[in-house]
């Protein structure tokens, strides 16, 4: 009898054990931004401080911008795990500007290679879903590149 009441003990320690990990678990972090609802990736007219979102985003797809290539001021990427390029296919290689996982920036802020900022010069969008690790080029900073013309991932 002695037995069973000490099983039984140990199973209730174990049981609230395992009820109170569940309840003080860490949520996630995922959240959105300058209304911009996770996980989606905005682009704006106007600083996204101030701007209207005029088109969104959140397949791990290579696409063309909706709503008006080369008319984003600003970006906001929610994603938690995945950075994402804007790409200007007039440029020649192809430019990109790779925004990293739970950023916003105004591209007015960011000189184009071709001269001028990068506002109002994307016509595409490529979100790099897994295995991203939300980062530029290894780093957390807004990094910049060139790729063949015509390229797709």
């Amino acid at each position: 009898m002695k037995l069973n009441r000490k099983l039984a003990a140990t199973l209730l320690t174990a049981g609230l054990a395992a009820t109170s990990t569940a309840l003080t678990a860490p949520s996630a972090s995922a959240v959105s931004m300058h209304g911009c609802s996770y996980p989606r990736v905005c682009l704006y007219d106007g600083s996204y401080q101030n701007g209207s979102i005029f088109s969104w985003y959140q397949d791990t797809t290579y696409q063309a911008i909706i709503g008006g290539g080369n008319r984003a001021d600003a970006v906001v990427n929610t994603r938690n795990d995945d950075s994402v390029w804007l790409i200007d296919q007039g440029a020649s290689p192809d430019a990109y500007i790779c925004i990293p996982r739970n950023t916003a920036v105004n591209l007015g802020d960011y000189a184009h290679p071709n001269g001028g900022t990068w506002a109002n010069d994307a016509d595409a969008i490529k979100i790099w879903g897994d295995p991203d690790d939300g980062k530029c080029s290894s780093t957390w900073q807004v990094q910049q590149g060139r790729v063949k013309d015509g390229w797709r991932p």
